[in-house]
């Protein structure tokens, strides 16, 4: 199965926010976007991945977070317009990230409106979106959120403790079966910023409930670059992926990750690779980061 990994799109706004919206967090937000992040983040540039990521009907796609840019209601409407034109509900994983929780906002008017593509096959979210559980064919992607509002400048990311521990539920359901699991969370797992104040806060928490569970790949976002990592889970060094922003041309090109996973001989097979669209030739290129065998 091929899993393509795209992530921080930063969906452009295109409803001016009133004047109320704006006396919080989100002046800063909006003076960012308006300034800068607007002219970097362009949807034209999402739309040629896409259409790449579709030539594989087969395939499945993760959205690790950073959807929108402000958490406006009229963001999330768009952002449901914009990916339901692209991916039917079996086709998209997504996950919050911090811009997505931007500020305090009604359930009903944000990540609600995106619920198809957190569908899940467990029992455990007790009334949440978060955690989910989504099982295809032997891969199982356990989807988390890490976003929580922090102050202006910041933006680190939590996990609560109603969802550790339906996180430990799921992870032990999954244990009796040779699942493929993979994690989704939008802030990576290894230390970001001065003294972590831009990263997972409690992420020694969410690694000791991994050390009993084997995990095999990790999926995040927030850094906006490629990341490449591994943290080291019951003995094992388990591969950590960031994507880079899906939506910002970096050095003359587009990119995003690829994940080839089968079974063979009821052992796990994965193949990394990057994805590149080189502005300058109009052309994508492929290479691969990694392969891996796991017993």
């Amino acid at each position: 199965m091929i899993i393509s990994h795209i992530s921080d799109i930063h969906l452009p706004i295109t409803v001016q926010p009133s004047f109320s919206d704006l006396l919080n967090k989100r002046l800063f937000g909006y003076i960012n976007h308006t300034s800068n992040r607007k002219k970097i983040h362009d949807i034209e540039n999402l739309k040629m991945i896409f259409h790449d990521i579709l030539k594989n009907p087969d395939g499945h796609t993760i959205l690790t977070g950073d959807i929108v840019n402000l958490s406006l209601r009229s963001e999330f409407e768009s952002a449901s317009d914009f990916l339901g034109s692209y991916f039917p509900k079996e086709k998209l994983s997504i996950i919050p990230g911090n811009h997505d929780n931007y500020v305090k906002c009604n359930y009903e008017d944000s990540m609600y409106m995106l619920r198809r593509y957190t569908s899940d096959n467990s029992d455990h979210r007790q009334g949440s979106l978060f955690p989910y559980l989504k099982l295809i064919n032997d891969i199982a992607i356990v989807g988390i959120s890490t976003a929580v509002t922090s102050p202006p400048l910041m933006s680190w990311g939590r996990v609560s403790e109603i969802q550790l521990n339906a996180i430990t539920e799921i992870l032990h359901s999954l244990s009796k079966d040779n699942y493929f699991i993979i994690l989704l969370l939008h802030h990576p797992l290894h230390e970001f910023g001065f003294l972590n104040f831009k990263g997972l806060l409690n992420k020694n928490s969410l690694i000791k409930i991994l050390n009993d569970f084997n995990i095999n790949l990790i999926l995040h976002g927030h850094l906006h670059t490629e990341s490449q990592k591994k943290i080291s889970l019951k003995d094992v060094d388990v591969p950590c992926f960031g994507a880079p922003s899906t939506s910002r041309a970096d050095g003359g090109k587009l990119t995003f990750l690829k994940y080839n996973i089968d079974k063979v001989n009821d052992k796990w097979r994965l193949k990394v690779y990057r994805r590149s669209y080189i502005m300058q030739t109009k052309k994508f290129e492929t290479q691969i980061l990694m392969s891996n065998t796991y017993d």
